[in-house]
């Protein structure tokens, strides 16, 4: 018999936990589980990147008044689940978290929050509250981070790990790229991360992350990306706005666009497309 994984096993862990919630077996946390503690503090994933001292990649949770922040080291596929879900896009290949949010669908369960709550040598540790706080399940923040975002479900962190907000922390490397609109598209550059995903090892082009409705008529979908606009070479966000600034008003435009490894051609008319 082969032997299973950590993160297989913790699939199989969560499959027959919510196997048990769906039959009444688990024994419930208590009501108190379903109330928000009044130390704890709602936040929402502010960047997702790559730490330029470590080589790391973390995510920044804020709270509302973006005056406090924890920064977290996370793997880099639970970087990437956070990334597309940031910017709305459904990825080619399911991540994990993919899975297990499908599990808990499917074994009718919902979840209401997660909690990263505590922290011992350097780790933090998180709960995943489910079902009116009936079930509460131990889990990395990192994988109830990429659960939340992919479940639209709250982010709430303990305030005593929250940190005041310095410009050297949040703007280390890493923050979730400028974007620029034109045709009806909203781009963006390509991080590392993303162009490893997209299949451009070269990492040039503009990633798009929304479509306006004429724009994806004519045949543009969310994470094509953009490397030419008509003749002009797009490598980032610079060669973009110059390639659609050029552009007549009432003109048709050609995307030449990278989807899944292979380019394709789009013809946009400008003047639908504002």
């Amino acid at each position: 018999m082969k032997a299973v994984g950590g993160r297989h096993l913790c699939l199989l862990l969560l499959a027959a936990t919510l196997a048990a919630c769906a039959c009444g077996r688990s024994a419930p946390t208590g009501s108190s589980a379903s109330q928000i503690s009044s130390d704890e503090v709602r936040v929402q994933v502010t960047k997702v990147g790559l730490d330029q001292q470590t080589g790391a990649h973390f995510v920044l949770l804020q709270d509302d008044s973006e005056s406090r922040e924890l920064p977290i080291m996370i793997g880099e596929s639970e970087a990437q689940a956070i990334m597309l879900s940031i910017q709305g896009i459904k990825p080619p290949r399911p991540f994990t978290h993919d899975l297990m949010r499908s599990i808990i669908a499917e074994t009718g369960n919902g979840v209401d929050r997660i909690v990263i709550g505590e922290m011992h040598d350097e780790i933090y540790f998180a709960k995943i509250y489910m079902d009116k706080g009936r079930y509460a399940i131990d889990s990395r923040p990192s994988d109830a981070i990429a659960l939340a975002m992919g479940m639209n479900a709250p982010i709430y962190v303990n305030s005593r790990l929250l940190e005041t907000t310095l410009a050297s922390t949040t703007k280390s490397g890493g923050k979730i790229p400028d974007t620029a609109r034109a045709l009806g598209l909203t781009v963006e550059q390509l991080t590392p991360e993303l162009a490893r995903y997209f299949d451009e090892p070269d990492g040039r082009g503009v990633l798009v992350s929304e479509v306006s409705l004429a724009a994806q008529k004519a045949g543009v979908e969310r994470g094509d990306i953009v490397v030419k606009v008509n003749d002009h070479a797009v490598a980032a966000l610079d060669d973009f706005n110059q390639g659609t600034s050029a552009l007549k008003a009432d003109g048709k435009v050609t995307l030449t666009l990278n989807r899944a490894g292979a380019n394709k051609t789009v013809t946009l008319n400008n003047q639908t497309v504002p």
